[in-house]
Parts: structure tokens; C-alpha cells; sequence
């Protein structure tokens, strides 16, 4: 047969069925009738030759169906009136398709969700040109306590120059700037970069341009570049910025141009450096020929094309260990060059949440589907009779096994649809009520790849559970099932849902595991001492630029500190350079205990206080003395350090009085007198803070400014007065950032409760489920033995006995569940150990409290049904069966 004769047979089987069917009836009516007459001519009566026609022929039914499976396209025919029936018989009964579509949505949703995290922070390249280009380099000093330390100017002119393999290599240190001239002065974040950072990642302005080498050459006019975050806000959105002229911390600069609304500097977050800098302006071009002792600067390379990270890797060591031996200041111990792909190693922290995630709402899926295939097992036993009734007049196990089939793609076709727009509507949900912590979240979209994950997702799940009502098929006796004696034979049904319902208890339970371990966490990190309190506290920053010498300064803040005690209310007021847990970049160096260079000196954060701020904020005073107003430029510089120092650096010593070199303004060491050690204080991580930590007076160091304020009534309620006070002094200071002190902590743990509320979330949508499995099978279980209870109840057993057989039933299941699930929740907890703080991955009361949970909601889906079955009169169920 021809190809066009081909296509035009299979045009008529699937659009004229109508016709064919009709020209079929037409022939086969014709064959009949002749063989009736061909019958009758030899001696048979009509009725008799009718019969005998329609056994030679084989049945009108059996033999239209036969011609019909031959026809071209019937296969196609065939799923298309199997989709049809499957249509209407959803139709029939909307509760079932609800409550099945819903489910699965469910699961298919936040799965989705989830999975459009992982795919844009761990699959999909960063948004940069050729991401997979981009490295981050920095220096190992684990030996000093400092395992990712920062570059020096010097040592990004070493990799420029001896990086063969890489086509630039780029830099950044956040800082801080007053930007006035044009609008009310503002404090911004700034980035300061190098000329070539933004080629180097591949990150074009959305309008005028990036910074080219004219901007850092000597002399030359300082350029900016805007954020679109803060050309929105300050300057409206309006194009004709590039180009206007603007006072940058007292000297002249010109706006060049604005980054896209998208842009993020996706750094690693131990390099301390913000994902939203509010603009970017140029380091000059002497940058390069700094102090090698001063490291301030995060680098990022980019490869050459067709180089791998090994290669690259193993160059930048080889540049370390020649700088090593060049400069007789460097010890091989302490400068360890090191680098990793910029993706990987910016993920890295978020890496393990983020699978442990998709592993809870993998789990979450399938509980879903478990809980769908149990409906599917009911309703294939609710139609026992049908099926044995559409065998007994033809029907193959095939065409019968195709229809569960094509029941469980239009089931996962119509809820994994629905489970897109709940992902779509939880991800804008995940967005909003993302934290601070977790900005990158803002980039997440559901693209073409988490759709065909989705998809992928929906069909294999349909496969799942079409699979389940099979078994009901197979296991059809013809007798039986026209006979509907359910009672005798439901026990097959009973096993398979059963089974699925243990499975459902498992994986809630490990669930619940997993989200009992994640709030125990977030509720140590609640609890951990801090070594200071700031509860009724209000902050706020202030920069005074153009005071001129440091004792000016230093009038100007002991006045604003006076006034500022004086308001009513007002217990203590007190200034730090860096707030426990800010946005602003960290600040330390190496410490040093004797003349003379030490390359292997240990590292520790410095931050600027003013007199009264530790008392303020509550730190503990060990030995020695809080700083005092005399402790200004004019007399010998001193320092508070913590106990942690104090033990590495005099153990078993006093402390008091001996001395420690520093470099805290980058320009030369100076040695500093201790006068007190104070408790360590966790400043900047909840559970990784172990840096050593030194206090410096704020009236010896010009540092940016943050003040504090503890009062006796509500913070916010201090915002009015703070104003004027500093209006008062200089109304055009710039005022920022105020808010009750206590939204530092909060933020800071704000990662730590999303993550737990996510696990809760899936948690209590798994226990859901698994309550509506026990309460499914009890009630079925209940339904077949109807008949066994009525006798029971007829020959004198009272209702508490019929109660405790149906729970009996119930936790049978339970108990097989827990022990499943115990085992699977210890494998699963074992995975989320670096995920937890104060709390072990197998700690009894979480798993213990995890199953008096599951129990009680197991215990109350069996409690109903019993209680029902307890109820019933017996004659009514004898006269039914």
C-alpha cells in the first residue's frame, strides 16, 4: 500500500470513525443476512438459521471489535476513547478526582518549587558572560586563623603578571561613603573595585558604562557607578544621571552609569562582601604596589578558554609558592594560594540545605503518590464488578491495563498542571519571605528546565501509582466479581493499601525527624549566649565627613553622645564601628607580639568602641578596665581584647599591661597596651564565631560610626528624638539604618527559621497524608468486615471489643510504619548533621517526640471508623449483606 493511501486510511480511522462504523454495520449486515438465507435454503427455520449464522460468524460484537483493532491508527483510536472514559468516569465522581488531583498537586508543587532553588543557586551558571570562566582566589592561613584570607595589592599584581593561564583577574573591597552635592547626603555601601572587575565578570552597565583604565589613572576625576536599587530610590529612575556631578566623601565625582536591576555580586559568603553594594567606585591605579601586609582585596579570575580548573588551580599554588620564595617576608605556611570555581565554591554553604530540601519534598512527593495509589486501589476494588463484567464480554487484560495507564497520565497530566501554578504561587511565596540571609533567593524563576523537570516528574509519578491498580486487575476472578463477594476476597487489596499506607507512615515520620531536628537547632541558636544583650536597644549609623583633624571629630561625637544620654529614658549610649551582625564589611589583620616581620602572625577582628558601648551592650569585663574618655589621640593607644586572645597570646599570664602590635589602619603597626579583657563575644556567626576579637577606642580610630542607645520603653519610640538631636548639632549629617538593635539577631537567624519552617511545612502536609491513609484503609477494612462485626455485635460482643479490633488493625500499621520509618529517619538525620547545632542527628527526644506525633494522628484516623463500626445495629448490617 502506498504511503499517501496509508495516510489517507489513517486520516479516515481517527477523524471519520462515524462513517466507517456506519459502512461496517452496513457490511456486516449484509454478510449476515446471506448467511441466514444461505441457512434457511437448507431446510432451517428462520430462528434456527439466525442462530447458526451468528455462531459461524462469531458474535456482531466480538467481530467489529477484531476489525476495528486491525484498523490503521487503532491504537491511537483506542487510548483516545479510553481518555474519553476516563474523562467521564473523574466526571461521575468529583470528589475522588478532587481529592486525587490535590494531593498530587500538592506534591508536584513544591517539589517545583524546591526545585527551582536548586536549579538556579546549584545547576544554572551564575549570570555572567561564560560564568564557568569565573574563579575566587584567596589565600589559606588556616595556620593564623584565617583559612580564606584576603589578597594585598601586590599580590593581585603577582597574578596578573604571572597568571598565564587566566585572561584578568579582578578585585573588590566593600566599604563605606557619604555621597551628597545633588540630594540629601546619604551613607551608602559602596564597592571599591578595580578598573576591570566588571569585565572580568562579565557584567555590562545597563545605562552609560562600566569603569575603563582612565578612571584609575593618577589624577584622574572620580567616576561612580550606580546600583539600580539606589538610582530608583535616590534619583528616580532617571536616564540623564549619567553624567551629573556629585560630592563622594567631600571631593568631586561624576556618575557613569547604572547597573541592571538583576546585577549581584554572587561572591562566596565568607569574602564579606554584600550582594546589593549600592554603587562602585575605582581603586587608583597604585593599588598594585601597596603593603603585602595589608590584605583587604577579594579576588575573582577569569580562565582563558579551554582551560580547566585543575590547570588553573595548580597554577595559582605554583604563584604562591614563587612569591614564597621571592619575598623573604612570606613563610611557604602562610601563603597557600588557593582558588575554586566561583559557582561552586559561592554555593557551597547553601549547597546542603538546599539538598536536604529537595531530599524532604522527594520524600514528600512520594507520600503523595503513595496516598493516590490507595485511593486508585479503592476505587479499582469499588469496581470489581464492572471489570469482571467487561471480561466477561471481551475485554482483554491488555486493553484493561492500558485503561489504568491512560487513567494515571490524564491524573498526572491535570495535577502536575495544577501542582505548576501551586509551585509558581509557593515560589513567589518562598521570594517574599525570604531572608535577608538568603538574597539570591530574588533570582530564582521557574524556567524551561524546571519544567521539564516538572514534567518529567508528573509522568514517572503517574506511572507510579497506575501501577497500584493493576494488582486488582490481575487478581479478578470472573464468578467472584460478577458475584461481587468482596468479603471473602478483599484481604488481596487490603495487603496492597496496607502496605502503602506503611510506607506513608515511614516517610512522615522521617519528616517530622528531619523537622524536629531543624527546630531543636534554631531553638539552641535561640539560646546561645551571645556574651552581650541587646534588648531594648535602638541603632542607627551616622558619618561625619569634612571634621577635619581627629579632635574635632572627637568633640563633635563626645557632644552627641552627651546629648543623646540626656534624652528621657535613655540607660546607655555608646558607639562601635562594626554592629554584631551587619551588613558592614568585617574588619581585622593580624596581631603581632614582637618586632620584626611574622607571616605566620594570627589573625583577629578589630572593632572600634567608643567609652560606655560595652557597658551598653552588656559585655562581660574579665580583668582590667572598660575604655574611658581619656583615651584619646593625645595619650598612649590602648586595646580591650577577648579571652580567647588573651589565652593564645598569654597563657597563664596576666594580661593587663603587656602590649600587642597592630595595623588596624593599614598604614603602619603601632604597638597598643592592654587594659582589659572582656568574654568573647559572638559577632558575626551564631555557630562558627571563634575569631579573636580586639577593641580599639573609637577616639584613637576614624571608623564609621554606629550608636547605640538601651532604653527603658520601646525603641522606636526613641527615633523622634535621635533626629532632632542630631539635626540640632548638623542638619545635614546623614542619618541611616535605624532600627530596635534586636533586628540585627533576628536577620541573623532569619536563615536558619526559614529553612525550619520549610521542613516544618512538609513535615505536617506528610503527616496530613499519612492520616488520611490509616483513615482510608481503616474505614475500608471496616466496610468488608461489616458483616463479621454485625455477627459479633448479634451474639452479645460489646462496642469497647469492636473498638479495639479496629485499632488493633491501626496500630499494626503503625508499629510496622515506626519501625520503618525510625531506621529510614536515622539515614536521612545522618545526612543533616552539619546542619545542626546543640542537638545530635540522633537525638532521642526529637525522634521520640516524632512518634508520639505520628501516633496520635495514626491512633485518631483508626479512633473514627471504630467508633462508627461500635455504632452500627447489627440487624440493619445482617438485612444489607
Amino acid at each position: 500500500m502506498s504511503i499517501r493511501r496509508t495516510l489517507g486510511t489513517l486520516w479516515q480511522s481517527l477523524f471519520r470513525t462515524s462513517r466507517l462504523d456506519r459502512e461496517l454495520d452496513e457490511e456486516l449486515r449484509g454478510y449476515l443476512d446471506d448467511l441466514i438465507e444461505k441457512k434457511i435454503r437448507a431446510g432451517a427455520d428462520r430462528a434456527s438459521a439466525r442462530r447458526a449464522a451468528m455462531i459461524e460468524m462469531g458474535g456482531m460484537t466480538q467481530v467489529k471489535a477484531e476489525v476495528r483493532r486491525v484498523r490503521p491508527g487503532a491504537g491511537i483510536e483506542a487510548l483516545w476513547q479510553d481518555a474519553r472514559f476516563t474523562w467521564r468516569a473523574l466526571i461521575r465522581k468529583p470528589a475522588f478526582a478532587a481529592v486525587t488531583i490535590i494531593t498530587f498537586a500538592l506534591g508536584i508543587g513544591t517539589n517545583t518549587a524546591i526545585f527551582s532553588i536548586v536549579n538556579s543557586i546549584l545547576i544554572q551558571p551564575l549570570p555572567y558572560r561564560d560564568a564557568s570562566e569565573l574563579v575566587s582566589v584567596w589565600i589559606d592561613m588556616t595556620s593564623a586563623g584565617f583559612p580564606k584570607a584576603p589578597l594585598s595589592g601586590p599580590e593581585l599584581g603577582d597574578l596578573r603578571q604571572r597568571g598565564t593561564l587566566f585572561s584578568s583577574f579582578g578585585g573588590v573591597w566593600p566599604n563605606s561613603t557619604t555621597i551628597t552635592g545633588d540630594r540629601e547626603p546619604e551613607q551608602l555601601t559602596i564597592g571599591r573595585v578595580t578598573a576591570n572587575f566588571f569585565d572580568t565578570l562579565g557584567a555590562p552597565a545597563f545605562l552609560g558604562r562600566t569603569f575603563e583604565s582612565n578612571d584609575e589613572a593618577q589624577g584622574a576625576r572620580l567616576t561612580v557607578v550606580l546600583s539600580y536599587a539606589t538610582w530608583q530610590r535616590r534619583y528616580g529612575g532617571d536616564p540623564s544621571v549619567v553624567g551629573r556631578s556629585v560630592i563622594v566623601d567631600g571631593g568631586p565625582a561624576t556618575i557613569i552609569g547604572v547597573m541592571p536591576e538583576d546585577f549581584r555580586l554572587l561572591l562566596p559568603p565568607d569574602a564579606g562582601v554584600p550582594e546589593n553594594l549600592e554603587a562602585f567606585v575605582p581603586f587608583g591605579a597604585r593599588v598594585v604596589y601597596g603593603s603585602r601586609a595589608t590584605r583587604f582585596l577579594r579576588i575573582v579570575g577569569r580562565m582563558k578558554p579551554g582551560v580547566t580548573l585543575d590547570q588553573a588551580g595548580q597554577q595559582i599554588t605554583q604563584i604562591g609558592e614563587a612569591v614564597t620564595k621571592e619575598f623573604t617576608s612570606y613563610s611557604r605556611a602562610s601563603r597557600l594560594f588557593t582558588m575554586a570555581g566561583l559557582q561552586s565554591e559561592g554555593a557551597k554553604e547553601l549547597r546542603p540545605r538546599l539538598l536536604a530540601l529537595l531530599a524532604g519534598v522527594a520524600i514528600l512527593l512520594l507520600t503523595a503518590c503513595l496516598n493516590v495509589a490507595s485511593l486508585l486501589i479503592a476505587r479499582a476494588a469499588s469496581r470489581t464488578k464492572e471489570t469482571a463484567l467487561r471480561l466477561a464480554i471481551g475485554a482483554s487484560y491488555r486493553q484493561i491495563v492500558r485503561q489504568c495507564l491512560v487513567e494515571g497520565f490524564i491524573l498526572s497530566l491535570i495535577g502536575g498542571a495544577a501542582g505548576i501554578i501551586f509551585g509558581e504561587f509557593s515560589l513567589r511565596a518562598l521570594i517574599t519571605l525570604r531572608p535577608e540571609a538568603l538574597g539570591r533567593l530574588a533570582l530564582v524563576r521557574i524556567d524551561t528546565t524546571v519544567l521539564v523537570f516538572t514534567a518529567a516528574a508528573a509522568l514517572l509519578s503517574g506511572m507510579l501509582f497506575s501501577f497500584a491498580p493493576m494488582v486488582e486487575v490481575f487478581r479478578t476472578d470472573l464468578i467472584e466479581g460478577l458475584l461481587d463477594t468482596r468479603r471473602r476476597f478483599g484481604t488481596v487489596r487490603y495487603r496492597a493499601r496496607a502496605a502503602l499506607v506503611v510506607l506513608q507512615i515511614a516517610f512522615g515520620l522521617m519528616l517530622l525527624v528531619g523537622a524536629g531536628l531543624m527546630i531543636r537547632t534554631f531553638v539552641s541558636i535561640q539560646r546561645l549566649d551571645t556574651g552581650y544583650t541587646i534588648e531594648r536597644m535602638l541603632s542607627f549609623r551616622v558619618n561625619v565627613p569634612g571634621y577635619g583633624p581627629i579632635e574635632t571629630l572627637n568633640d563633635f561625637h563626645r557632644r552627641l553622645q552627651t546629648e543623646l544620654a540626656a534624652l528621657r529614658g535613655v540607660t546607655g549610649v555608646g558607639a562601635v564601628s562594626h554592629f554584631p551582625f551587619d551588613t558592614i564589611p568585617n574588619w581585622g589583620g593580624p596581631y603581632y607580639l614582637k618586632d620584626g616581620p611574622d607571616p605566620s602572625a594570627p589573625f583577629a577582628d578589630f572593632r572600634a568602641v567608643s567609652p560606655g558601648y560595652l557597658e551598653t551592650v552588656g559585655a562581660r569585663l574579665k580583668e582590667g578596665r572598660f575604655f574611658r574618655e581619656a583615651d584619646d589621640s593625645s595619650t598612649q593607644r590602648v586595646i580591650i581584647i577577648d579571652d580567647l586572645l588573651a589565652k593564645r597570646a598569654f597563657p597563664g599570664e596576666n594580661p593587663i599591661g603587656k602590649r600587642i602590635s597592630l595595623n588596624p589602619e593599614f598604614n603602619r603597626r603601632n604597638w597598643m597596651t592592654v587594659v582589659g579583657v572582656v568574654r568573647h563575644m559572638r559577632l558575626r556567626s551564631f555557630v562558627e564565631d571563634l575569631s579573636e576579637q580586639i577593641y580599639l577606642p573609637i577616639r584613637q580610630s576614624t571608623r564609621p560610626t554606629s550608636y547605640v542607645l538601651r532604653t527603658t520603653g520601646d525603641p522606636a519610640a526613641l527615633s523622634g528624638p535621635v533626629r532632632d538631636v542630631i539635626r540640632k548639632l548638623d542638619p545635614q549629617l546623614p542619618i541611616y539604618d535605624m532600627r530596635p538593635a534586636e533586628q540585627y539577631l533576628v536577620s541573623a537567624r532569619s536563615a536558619q527559621r526559614f529553612i525550619m519552617l520549610l521542613a516544618t511545612s512538609f513535615a505536617v502536609v506528610a503527616l496530613m497524608l499519612a492520616f488520611v491513609g490509616v483513615f482510608g484503609l481503616v474505614t475500608y477494612s471496616v466496610n468488608i468486615r461489616r458483616h463479621e462485626f454485625g455477627v459479633r455485635l448479634v451474639i452479645g460482643a460489646r462496642s469497647r471489643e469492636i473498638i479495639g479490633l479496629v485499632l488493633h488493625e491501626g496500630l499494626v500499621l503503625l508499629g510496622a510504619g515506626l519501625l520503618l520509618g525510625v531506621a529510614g529517619a536515622a539515614a536521612l538525620a545522618g545526612l543533616l548533621h552539619n546542619q545542626l547545632f546543640g542537638v545530635t542527628a540522633f537525638d532521642f527526644p526529637t525522634y521520640a517526640l516524632a512518634i508520639v506525633v505520628i501516633a496520635i494522628a495514626a491512633f485518631t484516623a483508626s479512633w473514627f471508623p471504630a467508633r462508627r463500626a461500635s455504632q452500627s445495629n447489627p440487624l440493619d448490617v445482617l438485612r444489607t449483606d
